[in-house]
């Protein structure tokens, strides 16, 4: 259940700054009130009739409205419900935030406006802190003759606040200050936000979800908190601002609060240098014995709504509009290593960038085919290129057959594509069609690849994107290898490699 927060502030600058923190933070959520009247009815019609769901579980109030109404802290302090719930003070910026006049009220922390990131956190752990409280205590009451089970849950409350903390190390705030500083805009009412032109980037790691199956939760953490943190600063340096994280993924926009006249070029630089940094990211992964991450990117550009959606108790900034769902199609074609931009970027461009290659891909949902382009490096003054290195693929001495079913709209075909593995490594394959097609095999099209022994399957749970057709030969980039398909490279009886610096 989400975590409500009260902020009782009479400014409603301050109280927009600290709400707009508080929602970033995800499965929190604030609920303004700008007076001691409006504290009251909150009272009356939800705490007093029994409605759960708008329990606080922290109270965060401005001491300059203790200061002018007495009554705002009797209030609280006088009804049942509100026992036990976290009071945090907020003062102004300069103000001591030792004095004892605040704790002697019942403070618990004092925080200087405005409220920065470890504050903020500091609000979250406490909310936290409180609600696993409560919970335990309700099973402590029924349980509490089970020794057992009360030191079961007395362990298992410590690996949830360890687990909470370390979440947030992980994600940060998604918003300079001067970010928010745009959004708030002189406007004294909630900003519903504008339509602009912005380009969109998209990125997601390849296979990882499977792969991260075969991490503990800390060495999963660890990758993404790196991972996250590398490319949420090369955005940040492109004047990009995030808009959200998804699982494994990244949706962030330039142009968009902040203005930039370059905000296409600064995209695609960003792009190119977020493939960059993986290279970083991977020798940090290697050194703890975690698996190579590879990240697709797309990146798009047209207008979007741009602004906060939501209501006066949640709000979010975000980006709506057909290109978020174009930008997605386009990157959910990228392999790893792989810049894909739409003609849409090509056509604003005000410099040079190189084009390694060129497709047409018919999207789910979109009409017409998408034009797209294999970008590796962009010029004028942010000259910067894709690190590639060469890429051996080892030829095998004897013929394997596999077999590719293709996936199309998540349903997988099943009616293989008989093919023979010509060369391998445990980034790509090139494996040479065994019989002519009877259907069409798109280029960039996702297939799972199995080998059989006999009649049995031998292999399956192996993915992959088909990168090329060239007559019988199809080029694959492997999106996820098992541990059993990577054991079965290693004893295929590979002869001296051919090199491919495109793949």
């Amino acid at each position: 259940m989400e975590k409500i927060i009260w902020v009782i502030d009479d400014n409603k600058k301050d109280l927009i700054g600290i709400q707009r923190k508080i929602n970033a933070l995800g499965g929190i959520c604030s609920m303004s009130i700008v007076s001691t009247a409006a504290l009251q009815k909150i009272i009356e019609e939800r705490l007093l009739r029994e409605d759960v769901l708008s329990y606080p579980s922290l109270i965060l109030i401005s001491y300059h409205m203790v200061e002018t109404d007495k009554t705002i802290l009797d209030m609280l302090k006088s009804q049942p419900k509100l026992a036990g719930v976290p009071l945090f003070f907020m003062v102004h910026n300069g103000e001591d935030t030792d004095k004892e006049d605040y704790y002697s009220q019942g403070a618990m922390i004092v925080l200087e406006k405005p409220v920065n990131q470890n504050g903020i956190l500091r609000i979250r752990q406490a909310a936290e802190q409180y609600e696993m409280t409560r919970s335990y205590e309700r099973i402590f009451q029924k349980q509490a003759s089970e020794l057992a089970v009360a030191k079961k849950i007395q362990s298992l409350n410590v690996q949830l606040e360890n687990r909470n903390k370390f979440l947030c190390r992980v994600f940060g705030k998604y918003f300079s200050d001067d970010v928010l500083e745009v959004i708030l805009a002189d406007s004294e009412e909630f900003p519903i936000g504008d339509r602009s032109q912005v380009a969109v980037l998209m990125c997601d790691l390849r296979g990882f979800s499977a792969k991260s199956e075969e991490l503990k939760p800390d060495e999963l953490m660890l990758v993404l908190n790196r991972f996250f943190g590398a490319m949420v600063e090369v955005i940040a340096g492109y004047n990009g601002t995030v808009i959200e994280f998804m699982g494994d993924a990244i949706l962030a926009i330039f142009g968009a609060p902040m203005p930039n006249e370059q905000y296409v070029e600064s995209a695609v630089a960003a792009a190119i240098s977020m493939q960059n940094a993986m290279k970083e990211i991977n020798v940090f992964g290697k050194e703890r014995g975690i698996f190579e991450l590879e990240m697709g990117v797309g990146v798009h550009c047209g207008e979007a709504f741009v602004g906060n959606v939501g209501t006066e108790k949640m709000m979010r900034y975000n980006v709506i509009g057909r290109v978020v769902n174009e930008c997605s199609r386009i990157e959910s074609c990228s392999i790893g290593g792989q810049v894909l931009v739409s003609k849409n970027i090509l056509n604003q461009l005000s410099c040079d960038v190189t084009i390694e290659n060129r497709l047409s891909v018919e999207a789910k949902g979109i009409r017409h085919p998408l034009q797209i382009y294999e970008v590796s490096g962009i010029g004028g003054e942010y000259q910067c290129s894709l690190e590639k290195a060469e890429e051996i693929l080892y030829l095998l001495a004897e013929n394997i057959g596999l077999d590719l079913y293709l996936i199309k709209d998540k349903m997988l075909s099943t009616i293989p594509v008989a093919t023979v593995l010509k060369s391998i490594n445990t980034h790509s394959g090139i494996v040479e069609l065994a019989e002519e097609l009877i259907w069409e095999l798109p280029v960039y099209s996702d297939v799972e690849v199995r080998t059989k022994c006999g009649d049995e399957t031998q292999f399956s749970g192996v993915y992959a994107k088909v990168i090329q057709i060239n007559g019988k030969e199809v080029r694959l980039r492997f999106t996820h290898l098992n541990k059993e398909f990577e054991e079965f490279i290693k004893r295929l009886n590979l002869e001296k490699g051919i090199a491919y610096d495109n793949i």
